[in-house]
């Protein structure tokens, strides 16, 4: 694994930051595989201990209030979780408003300007391109990633 800006959260941070990814998840009531696999991965990163995982997995069906969460958090932590909510937003292939609603709390939380939330969500659709591509070359590609080559 990289090493990321998370690595540098505090305890705390990390099970809020985590916290905030399972609000986004969540929020247009319908969590799928790809959101669960997302949540899980992150809480891996997040360095978060399997006590703790199953006492926030029950946030999955009811999460915590977003708000309480940020208030929480560093604007560092706030910024790392507000990159990695447009992640978690998209992992389904679609932003839902409820989602995008949550985005711009966080954004607003972490003061993070129009133009920069926007550079973000390029880059998101920018790494997207680039793994399918990766699928390409080794011929493993998912279904999608003909749109995505597409688009370039």
């Amino acid at each position: 694994m990289l090493p990321d800006a998370v690595d540098l959260l505090d305890e705390r941070s990390r099970e809020a930051y985590v916290g905030v990814l399972i609000c986004v998840a969540a929020a247009d009531g319908d969590l799928v595989r790809e959101e669960s696999a997302a949540i899980e991965a992150a809480m891996g990163r997040a360095m978060i201990r399997p006590n703790q995982r199953e006492r926030m997995r029950p946030w999955l069906i009811t999460p915590p209030d977003v708000d309480e969460l940020l208030n929480e958090m560093s604007q560092d932590a706030k910024r790392v979780v507000l990159r990695d909510a447009i992640i978690i937003a998209a992992v389904d292939g679609d932003y839902h408003n409820s989602e995008l609603e949550i985005i711009q709390t966080i954004s607003k939380s972490a003061k993070v300007r129009h133009s920069e939330l926007e550079q973000l969500f390029s880059w998101l659709q920018e790494g997207w391109r680039w793994m399918a591509e990766g699928r390409g070359i080794l011929g493993v590609g998912l279904p999608g990633d003909d749109s995505l080559l597409s688009d370039s």
